[in-house]
């Protein structure tokens, strides 16, 4: 999906994948270069409650805004780690206890996003 909002294009792409026990999505939305995760939303069918099933919480969701999925050109895959470690502009921190989900989740964004990536790049260049 392609949005406007006060001025500003965002490029928003469903993500979908496997967590511990079932499916897992969400919509990631970039700027407007496609390089930096401007929104995150999660959901699942059945992730364990107050570990995986966390991803829908606000605290999970917005330590993606503002990551970067390009090193300028290229794309980056988004890492989910192992909560505590230090961070660059690629990696978030996981869920403590909700490692399946969090693995569930970095796969999905890799998998779909780079799709995305060459598709913004693409219309950029016209």
């Amino acid at each position: 999906y392609i949005c406007e909002v006060e001025g500003e294009t965002f490029y928003v792409a469903p993500v979908m994948g496997k967590g511990l026990w079932a499916a897992v999505w969400g919509y990631i939305a970039l700027d407007e270069n496609g390089d930096q995760i401007a929104g995150a939303v999660f959901d699942h069918k059945s992730e364990t409650p107050g570990l995986g099933a966390e991803i829908t919480q606000d605290f999970f969701e917005d330590r993606f805004v503002g990551k970067m999925i390009t090193n300028g050109s290229d794309y980056i895959s988004i890492e989910v780690n192992k909560p505590g470690a230090p961070l660059n502009d690629h990696q978030v921190d996981g869920i403590s206890g909700g490692t399946f989900t969090s693995v569930g989740v970095e796969e999905m964004m890799s998998r779909t996003l780079v799709v995305y990536h060459k598709y913004i790049k693409n219309l950029n260049r016209s």
